[in-house]
């Protein structure tokens, strides 16, 4: 073979900086140069006088501008895009429906569950549903972000003195705004890349940071890809012994990724078409009266209008005009379409057909608690799935996200909560599904977060002995409601006679990458002890953790956690070949020979392969990896649909 396969190291892409340099290097090469010692020098006034020839000054550089500012920001950005060491670990005994669901429950970090998803998810998500930390006296800011050693290396190369390093570290997990900010920024920058084009982001949150969050977002999304600010009236009354001026509301701030995304119209309700109650049996269909006078006074539309049961004449009301022309209102008389009162005495008014209006309504940006819930009917809703208890303090209700979803999603939308919490977001799915028959999917994260014996004594003794769980966490009540509600949404279904919804979920655990660890030794620390442990654990194949290599080669081959993993045998060799879509995952090395009859079997059964990635740790044969390349490239693959991964 004369060239070796291109080796690509598991879960490592390229991060949007990198990309962002080389469409850079590419549209404008006199502008990026690349120093000897590796650092790369962007000239603006190259840029400038390539974009525009007549300006001979170029480009100017504003010392002062508009913008969100914080300590810590430039290090919260660099977070965003730094290298993650966790890698996926799947766990199908917590999970539900795990070989037909679509569905993702992702214990840990959502820093790092962001990072990850990126790699299969990069603009494949069509709505997120958010509910961060409000980051108030109650909170429990437990997503404390740690500083590595490397944190702290891109910190000095910032140009961050010893001082300012120590103090940045001080507020990650700090109830402050710079804090917060830093919390939030790598968090929505993420976020944005994972959105379809057409995508849209809701984020709930209170006054305590809705006006840094609102300049956050107008940053990370731009301000003219802002969509609303909703004010969700979450009380049903106020608190009568309150001594200052009590909150009723909180907020849904709503940005688009781009101007492609385009509202839905809200489904009409029961009650808002029973106002259609008349029916003249003429084929019509039902009406309802409606004003024949508008506001705008057109001296055209202002004369009289007899009504023929009765000769008596009808003006408009001061300040107001008739509808339409003299012509057109005794074309809708003789019609019928102009109503005189049931028993035809009374002035005159249109007749508004229900197939005349609008076959939704326009959403507005106030949620009213009698459309969406309030925080007593949350606490309720939980309650019904788990047999009386709450063990969660503050439920988001299920129509909240119900409406994000009717506003902005599409029936067939991936749907993505990084701050899960009691797994709102995932009834929400599974309910609308179950009203208007859609194939949404959700992709929840939630960290496992301690719940306290002592002051969440009903949530830790549900975890512990009605769960029977060893360690009381957030996470496991998420778990349980998805559970739950799914049985309960699907046993409603089933009385009713009408289909199931996908009610399972795959709950993958982030786990601590050992490989990733070692490569991060300095060199001058690493002992030859360390040298051959890597060895052996890489290159030792282990049926133990055959799931989580598979599940993380879908990742790096930008496949869904979802894919349904088909194990596929070459020969007398098992478990060394597993499709997912058409990507062909090896394990260990196979006969050539049989690869091949391998892959002509499963193009005549309509499933082809289109991409190999080959696993290399595992795989050592030689002549194998020297071999395959050219056999693939013999069965018309392309260089570029041979992947070497490891």
């Amino acid at each position: 073979m004369s060239e070796k396969p291109l080796s690509t190291p598991l879960l490592h892409t390229p991060s949007p900086a990198a990309h962002k340099l080389e469409l850079l290097r590419q549209l404008f090469p006199q502008a990026v140069q690349t120093d000897p010692d590796g650092s790369v020098r962007v000239d603006a006034a190259q840029i400038q006088r390539a974009l525009d020839p007549a300006n001979a000054q170029g480009i100017r550089v504003e010392e002062t501008g508009y913008e969100l500012r914080w300590v810590g920001k430039q290090e919260a950005y660099h977070t965003a895009f730094a290298r993650t060491d966790k890698i996926v670990a799947p766990v199908p005994a917590d999970s539900k429906a795990w070989d037909s669901t679509g569905n993702l429950l992702i214990k840990g970090d959502n820093l790092d569950a962001l990072k990850l998803l990126r790699q299969s998810y990069f603009g494949q998500v069509k709505l997120i549903y958010i509910d961060p930390p409000y980051n108030t006296k109650s909170d429990e800011f437990i997503y404390r972000d740690d500083f590595t050693a490397r944190q702290t290396d891109i910190l000095a190369q910032l140009g961050y003195s010893a001082d300012n390093v120590e103090y940045i570290q001080n507020i990650y997990g700090a109830r402050t705004h710079s804090g917060w900010l830093s919390f939030m920024y790598p968090r929505l920058l993420l976020a944005k890349d994972l959105l379809r084009d057409d995508g849209v982001i809701f984020i709930s949150i209170d006054d305590n940071e809705q006006a840094q969050l609102k300049l956050l977002c107008d940053e990370v999304f731009g301000q003219d890809n802002f969509v609303a600010n909703v004010i969700w009236h979450k009380r049903y009354a106020a608190s009568n012994d309150s001594k200052d001026i009590p909150s009723m509301h909180d907020y849904v701030l709503v940005y688009q990724k781009s101007e492609t995304f385009l509202r839905n119209l809200l489904p009409r309700t029961e009650k808002q078409d029973a106002l259609y109650r008349y029916d003249d049996n003429d084929g019509k269909g039902k009406w309802r009266p409606d004003n024949l006078s508008v506001k705008t006074v057109s001296s055209a539309y202002l004369y009289p209008v007899i009504n023929p049961n009765t000769g008596e004449t009808y003006s408009p009301p001061k300040g107001r005009c008739w509808l339409t022309s003299s012509a057109k209102m005794q074309e809708w008389i003789t019609e019928g379409r102009v109503y005189f009162g049931q028993d035809g005495q009374g002035a005159p008014q249109l007749k508004r057909y229900l197939n005349e209006v609008q076959q939704g309504i326009v959403p507005t940006t106030y949620w009213g608690y009698d459309e969406v819930g309030h925080t007593d009917s949350a606490r309720k809703d939980l309650k019904s799935v788990f047999d009386g208890v709450a063990p969660f303090d503050n439920p988001k209700p299920v129509g909240v996200i119900q409406k994000s979803l009717l506003v902005g999603a599409t029936k067939d939308a991936i749907v993505l909560d990084f701050f899960a919490g009691s797994g709102t977001t995932g009834e929400a799915v599974m309910r609308l599904n179950a009203e208007d028959g859609g194939q949404r999917q959700f992709i929840l994260v939630q960290i496992p977060q301690p719940i306290d014996p002592k002051k969440q004594k009903e949530a830790h003794s549900f975890v512990t002995q009605t769960l029977g769980k060893p360690e009381a966490t957030i996470f496991e009540i998420t778990a349980e409601r998805l559970r739950r509600a799914g049985d309960k949404i699907n046993a409603a279904q089933r009385s009713q006679g009408k289909p199931e919804v996908d009610a399972g979920f795959r709950v993958y655990t982030l786990a601590d990458d050992p490989h990733a660890l070692v490569h991060r030794t300095r060199l001058d620390q690493a002992t030859q002890a360390d040298v051959a442990a890597l060895q052996t654990a890489i290159a030792t194949p282990q049926p133990e953790q055959r799931p989580v290599v598979l599940a993380n080669l879908l990742l790096t081959e930008g496949l869904p956690l979802s894919a349904t993993l088909t194990p596929l045998a070459a020969g007398s060799v098992a478990d060394a070949l597993w499709q997912a879509q058409d990507t062909l995952l090896v394990l260990d090395a196979v006969p050539l020979d049989a690869l091949v009859d391998l892959l002509r079997q499963r193009k005549a059964a309509g499933t082809p392969v289109h991409h190999v990635s080959v696993y290399a740790p595992w795989v050592h044969d030689d002549n194998f990896l020297q071999g395959v390349q050219t056999l693939l490239e013999a069965e018309g693959f392309s260089a570029d649909r041979l992947r070497l991964r490891g």
